[in-house]
């Protein structure tokens, strides 16, 4: 018989739209041939296990509060930079040195750009902290009557890793419940391959039952191994370019 599926030109995609679509063509088969129906249902199975686990690995549900927390902090940090900032530069001298005195701490721990990223923030505002608590830097925030910006910079930073480490418990408890979908693609393509080997024989002895239904099969496995190696033909283009565009130095 003809090898019609190529696993080694398959993704996991590939794998879950293929088996989609196996699913629905098929199912009428499952009410008048048994033999059918139980490779049908085993497809089933592995086809629910690779979806769940497929969204599994992709899912990050709190990725977008975690964006929105990190922008929050992030404004509060420049807030209380700038203002800082504004008051060291006037012409009134005492505040203008406390403001000086605290300031300089931003420009100490790399605090003064305006995006440092996710990482650096964090490591940025833990530093921050350790010397904005010190006893002589909270009076000066007292005196320039800032203490409630600092707060709103400290409270911000304590949401955001509350959250960070729930999406971390959350991602370690959907990896604890997941299999590798790689693994589970093998076993859909061998589910596959088996159902459409015996639609294939039974198309040879009973067209008018098998023949469209093995025919429509047909069509989307190629359709699939079409574009799937096109995908591998674009990637295996790019790599060579990039390794023309890139000499090896002597």
């Amino acid at each position: 018989m003809e090898k019609l599926i190529i696993p080694s030109l398959l993704s996991v995609s590939d794998g879950v739209l293929m088996a989609e679509r196996f699913e629905k063509t098929i199912q009428p088969l499952t009410e008048i041939d048994p033999k059918i129906k139980n490779l049908y249902s085993g497809l089933s199975s592995v086809y629910k296990r690779l979806v769940k686990n497929q969204k599994n690995a992709t899912k990050n549900p709190l990725t977008g509060e975690l964006l929105q927390l990190g922008k929050r902090r992030n404004r509060a940090r420049i807030a209380l930079r700038d203002i800082l900032h504004g008051i060291s530069v006037s012409l009134i001298e005492v505040p203008s040195a406390k403001a000086l005195k605290l300031y300089a701490i931003f420009e100490k721990h790399g605090a003064t750009t305006h995006k440092p990223g996710y990482k650096n923030e964090t490591a940025i505002l833990i530093l921050l902290t350790a010397e904005f608590d010190l006893p002589a830097n909270q009076i000066l925030l007292n005196e320039l009557n800032l203490s409630p910006y600092y707060e709103s910079l400290k409270t911000a930073q304590t949401i955001f890793d509350s959250t960070s480490k729930q999406k971390s418990d959350e991602k370690t408890n959907l990896a604890a419940d997941s299999e590798p979908t790689a693994a589970i693609l093998e076993e859909l393509i061998t589910a596959m391959t088996d159902l459409l080997a015996m639609i294939q024989l039974n198309n040879q002895l009973d067209k008018a039952t098998y023949g469209e239904i093995y025919n429509q099969l047909v069509t989307y496995v190629n359709e699939i191994n079409t574009s799937a190696r096109a995908r591998k033909t674009r990637k295996q283009n790019s790599n060579d370019q990039e390794q023309k565009s890139d000499p090896v130095q002597e």
